[in-house]
């Protein structure tokens, strides 16, 4: 069995309530909201879905910085306990609604059509804040699964300890970060810590579509294995994050590992720094370079605001509180 070290790069934070039995929404005052982020780098315009034991409201897509910003009252149930509620990200995931704009990586360009991430209440501390990541998810399926009666916090560890390339080390604060505030703890990394838990976000990201599409899902170990393998390849790769011509580059094996065989071959092998990625697939289902250069999206865009931002509040609704956003 291989083991590997899971790294969680995510930014952000959700303090807003889900599951109104408010019939009013509340206009907030300044200072009273707090935020919602998707990060794998930050991902704007995805859709963004809370449930506090009454089903899943659409928010509303997230902004720049894969934020959205919601102000207290909203969602009393929120306010009042945030951790009997549930937060997912993707598209269209829900019939509670859905936005229009297409999920993109801030950080180097990458279409995220097909991503859904995950933040259990587990992980929810009313004050502090909460990020929907690639790592959140399988630490969610992790806490699911176990049969042992393992603490959040030795789960965490277990998860951290499975996916990341050998070698890794992350101080308790790092992890922390890494679930609340994740830009500042690639910030407080040296280089090469920093460039292993890049890799590991991003293949996990793709192994979890992977292992979404496949009839049953797959296990958090052959999730975590073929997070390591191909990370593993990844860190090491010379033109990864940036290539030689200083720009960001990124992999998409999402189409690869939808396939349980592909998959499979690659749960068998054992991480090596000096075995190259494999090519991955693109839309047309042509074999391709695994490593893509992407563009960082430097265009100013405010984070999502629920309310809106000088707009009309919606009617009251009841019941749920609605689907502001």
């Amino acid at each position: 069995m291989k083991y590997k070290v899971i790294a969680l790069a995510v930014s952000g934070a959700l303090l807003a309530a889900c599951g109104s039995d408010n019939d009013n929404y509340v206009d907030a005052p300044t200072g009273s909201s707090t935020s919602l982020q998707a990060f794998d780098g930050a991902v704007r315009f995805l859709d963004a879905y809370m449930d506090c034991g009454q089903g899943f409201d659409f928010l509303g897509e997230t902004g720049g910085k894969g934020i959205i910003n919601i102000g207290e009252g909203n969602y009393p149930l929120f306010d009042e306990n945030p951790s009997q509620c549930t937060f997912e990200f993707g598209e269209n995931l829900h019939s509670s609604g859905g936005g229009t704009n297409d999920a993109v990586d801030e950080s180097n360009s990458k279409p995220m059509p097909n991503i859904k991430y995950t933040v259990p209440g587990d992980l929810i501390v009313a004050g502090q804040p909460i990020v929907g990541t690639p790592y959140t998810t399988l630490i969610a399926q992790a806490i699911e699964d176990d049969t042992s009666g393992l603490t959040v916090d030795e789960i965490i560890n277990q998860v951290f300890t499975a996916t990341l390339p050998a070698g890794t080390t992350l101080t308790d604060t790092q992890k922390q970060l890494l679930l609340s505030d994740p830009q500042a703890a690639l910030d407080s990394m040296d280089a090469s810590t920093s460039k292993n838990v890049q890799a590991s976000t991003m293949i996990l990201s793709d192994a979890l579509v992977g292992a979404e599409a496949q009839t049953g899902g797959r296990t958090v170990e052959d999730i975590a294995n073929v997070t390591q393998t191909l990370a593993t390849s990844l860190a090491a790769d010379a033109n990864f994050p940036t290539n030689s011509s200083g720009e960001p580059t990124y992999v998409d094996y999402t189409r690869d590992l939808d396939d349980s065989d592909n998959f499979d071959s690659v749960v068998a092998k054992t991480p090596n720094p000096i075995e190259p990625l494999p090519p991955s697939t693109d839309d047309e289902g042509n074999q391709q370079e695994p490593i893509q250069e992407g563009e960082v999206i430097d265009d100013e865009l405010p984070p999502t605001d629920i309310p809106p931002v000088d707009e009309e509040l919606p009617p009251p609704t009841g019941g749920t509180g609605g689907t502001a956003g």
